[in-house]
C-alpha cells in the first residue's frame, strides 16, 4: 500500500509495510563532541519539538523506521539535504558515525522498542532515487 503522508516539513510518498513502524523526526547531523559539526548523529527532535526551536543548518526531516529485524533505520530526501550535509557527511557510499549515539528513550517507545544503541562506526548508504536510507 503507498499513500501519500505529510508531516513536518516534507511530503513523502512511502511503501507501508507489515512489521515496520515509523516515526517522522528531525535530526541534527553531526557528532555530538565537536558542537555539531562532523558526521554523526548529534541531536533528535520530534517534529512538533523542532518547530520551537531556530533553524539550523544541519538539521533535517527524517523517517526513523525499525524494519522488520529489529534494526533502527533512517530515511530521507537528498533534496532536502542542505549543501554542507550534502557535501560533508552524504558523498559517499556509507555513513560515519564518529561517536555512539542512544536513542532517546521517548523514540525507542514509539518505535516499540525497548532502546537502541548505535555504536560508532561506518554504515552504508544505500541510495533508491531521491531517497537515502540507513540501517544501523
Amino acid at each position: 500500500m503507498t499513500k501519500t503522508l505529510m508531516k513536518g516539513n516534507f511530503t513523502a510518498r512511502i511503501k507501508l509495510l507489515k512489521n515496520v513502524k515509523i516515526l517522522f523526526s528531525e535530526i541534527v547531523f553531526g557528532t555530538p563532541g565537536k558542537r555539531c559539526e562532523g558526521s554523526g548523529l548529534c541531536r533528535i527532535y520530534t517534529v512538533t519539538g523542532a518547530k520551537r526551536l531556530r533553524a539550523h543548518s544541519r538539521r533535517i526531516a527524517v523517517i526513523l523506521f525499525v524494519n522488520s529485524q529489529g534494526r533502527l533505520g533512517i530515511r530521507l530526501n537528498q533534496e532536502d539535504l542542505p549543501d554542507v550535509l550534502a557535501s560533508e557527511v552524504f558523498n559517499r557510499d556509507v555513513f560515519i558515525l564518529e561517536e555512539a549515539f542512544a536513542l532517546p528513550n521517548y523514540f525507542a517507545r514509539k518505535l516499540g522498542i525497548l532502546e537502541y544503541f548505535i555504536p560508532a562506526g561506518e554504515y552504508p548508504l544505500v541510495r533508491r532515487g531521491n531517497w537515502l536510507h540507513i540501517v544501523f
